[in-house]
């Protein structure tokens, strides 16, 4: 629900990158899981389906056009390459120009439908249902607006109501289409980050400008719309950015300031102060509402005897409501006691009654471990590393070898004890340094983490008497436990308890590389099916800290695994639409909801009226 009690419907998904736009298209799941439960139900859903691939391919061709147009527009400008790749070892080339850093990034697609609801408090038609704000992505492509009416034949109109900042006055302009105007360009904020930058014409001419928009609705009819978000490639890094790339900017970003996807309230998912998101693991999280633990709300939704703070509201205790009176401050703090701004990070923040600010005592990054020097960590001493022992099936556990992230393997065989026992003997390859590393179950019925809530894990520490505050104890030396994460809280510190004894494991790293070794038919009492079934395994691993925390969303992955055949299956999470990473660039503000498909006369299958296609490109996109 929007602030002014318009309702949000949304499908979302996802196209990667590819020489062949209808072979990336990823499907739209909630819209598959209907049709195959209600085959001969919703006409209008049947219809939508049967054109969705063309439409979307259509929109990719035309994406492809204007990335073409504006890099000869740009032409010696812009430096090339534009952008570098963190692949380039690999065989991926650098980015030249925007058409080639279009074409290698994910794109974010998303239909919304908005409708006010029965319940619209009185006065509300002044409010503006999306605040003006400028999303975050290179450039957005969409359809404009269109109202259907349920009355008839679901015949449609234009709709009115979206305006964009005059760049000379400041003043909110309605925009006004007309039936010609099917697609529409409109640049966002990461023109800024990637463009005008490096910029090298004189006169200033060539700088492009990131749109402001609002939207405004006042009709009662719901209103249609879709949008196709480019982001950065997650690869990609400036020249001067010594290789951090976009993927792990957007990761930290979301990590310290916004995996919620408060979904932005924006056209494309973003807002005023919040990027849009990537990565199927916050795209996932539209489909969560808080109550499930999702980050789907925002600052101003928290009622009274709460708080917002790691992107959720959470409650306050009898302690915490008294801090006034104790002449202390409502803060939002990690354990050591620094304060995250606003509520809006993610990680290990809670609620707490102190004195301490974010002025005065800011988030600050642990203290990095020493990372790999590459000219010593090389691809032939990684393969030596993995060389040891001989085992019957080795995977790699990179779901896409293509983005970045360490090389991790696999290896297992099935033995079997003097008395006849069924066992796997596995070891678990990381290509990087050992902050942490761990496997085992996933718990199916998390459908917040990824099956990470309730796992059950082999982990693997370089240390021992973890505390929050200091981190680990290096000098109690290396050591592996089996453990039974959280149900709901997922910090080291609330399952650090749980730990029991592993039958036979074992540890290696080096400056290098790192590996953890067992031998077992279970962990924490959940046995491994060695029989030809497949179990649903998890795994990450940390080369930062030694504080038993973050992974990036490149050292992780779920998975099924015949252990008998080999046969591996990589779990996707379904698409939503994500502030990501923030438009991940979208690691997004308050989610919206996930669409409820039910009768041909409910507002969500409106989305899935007709709509023409041609080119616009509007003015307002330049100074």
């Amino acid at each position: 629900h929007l602030d002014d009690g318009t309702v949000r419907k949304s499908f979302a998904t996802v196209t990667l990158p590819s020489a062949d736009d209808a072979a990336s298209q990823q499907p739209i799941h909630l819209l598959d899981d209907y049709l195959a439960r209600n085959p001969h139900k919703s006409a209008a859903c049947h219809a939508f389906q049967e054109h969705l691939s063309d439409f979307r391919s259509t929109v990719g061709d035309a994406t492809r056009l204007f990335a073409a147009r504006l890099s000869v527009e740009l032409g010696v400008a812009l430096p090339s390459p534009l952008l570098l790749s963190s692949n380039v070892k690999r065989g991926t080339d650098h980015y030249d120009d925007v058409e080639s850093v279009v074409m290698g990034s994910e794109h974010l697609e998303h239909f919304h439908s908005y409708q006010k609801g029965d319940d619209v408090k009185e006065g509300n038609d002044s409010m503006a249902t999306i605040e003006l704000h400028t999303d975050q992505g290179l450039f957005i492509a969409f359809t404009p607006g269109m109202l259907v009416d349920h009355s008839t034949d679901q015949s449609m109109e234009l709709s009115d109501g979206f305006y964009v900042q005059d760049s000379t006055t400041g003043e909110n302009v309605l925009l006004e289409f007309t039936q010609d105007d099917d697609l529409v360009f409109m640049l966002g904020d990461g023109v800024n980050q990637i463009i005008n930058n490096q910029l090298g014409d004189e006169d200033g001419k060539k700088v492009l400008r990131a749109t402001p928009h609002a939207l405004s609705l006042s009709n009662e009819q719901p209103r249609v719309w879709y949008g196709r978000m480019v982001l950065a490639p997650s690869d990609a890094y400036l020249p001067e950015a010594a290789s951090t790339t976009f993927g792990q900017l957007r990761q930290v970003f979301v990590e310290s300031s916004s995996k919620g996807e408060s979904i932005p309230m924006g056209i494309g998912c973003s807002s005023n102060s919040k990027m849009v998101i990537n990565t199927s693991r916050f795209l996932a999280d539209e489909e969560h509402d808080e109550d499930e633990g999702g980050h789907g709300v925002s600052e101003n939704q928290c009622a009274d005897d709460s708080m917002f703070c790691w992107y959720r509201c959470m409650a306050l205790t009898e302690e915490t409501a008294t801090c006034a009176e104790r002449r202390l401050g409502l803060q939002c703090v990690d354990p050591r006691g620094l304060v995250v701004e606003g509520g809006a990070g993610h990680g290990d923040f809670y609620p707490a009654c102190t004195n301490n600010t974010h002025i005065t005592h800011p988030i600050t990054p642990y203290p990095q471990i020493e990372q790999q020097d590459t000219d010593v960590c090389t691809a032939d001493l990684w393969t030596e590393f993995n060389a040891e022992e001989e085992y019957d099936h080795v995977i790699s556990l990179k779901p896409d070898p293509t983005k970045p992230g360490p090389d991790t393997n696999l290896y297992w065989s099935i033995i079997e004890s003097e008395d006849g026992q069924k066992k796997l003997k596995a070891r678990l390859t990381f290509n990087d340094v050992f902050g942490w590393l761990a496997m085992g179950f996933a718990n199916e019925f998390d459908t917040v983490h990824n099956g990470m809530n309730g796992g059950k894990v082999l982990l693997m520490k370089p240390g021992g008497e973890y505390s929050p505050v200091t981190g680990l104890d290096l000098s109690v030396g290396p050591n592996v436990g089996a453990y039974v994460i959280d149900d709901t809280d997922s910090a080291f510190r609330h399952w650090v308890d749980t730990e029991s004894a592993v039958e036979k494991a074992s540890h290696e790293h080096t400056d290098c590389f790192t590996a953890l070794s067992f031998e077992s038919d279970n962990i924490s009492g959940q046995t491994f099916n060695l029989e030809g079934t497949t179990d649903d395994i998890i795994w990450a691993g940390n080369s930062n800290d030694y504080y038993v925390g973050y992974h990036s969303p490149f050292s992780r992955a779920r998975l099924t695994i015949n252990w008998l055949t080999g046969d591996v299956e990589f779990f996707v999470s379904k698409p939503a639409w994500g502030a990501e990473d923030d438009a991940d660039v979208s690691e997004a503000g308050p989610l919206d909801s996930p669409t409820k498909l039910e009768d041909d006369d409910s507002s969500s299958s409106t989305i899935g009226a007709s709509i023409g296609l041609a080119i616009v490109i509007i003015s307002i996109m330049m100074h």
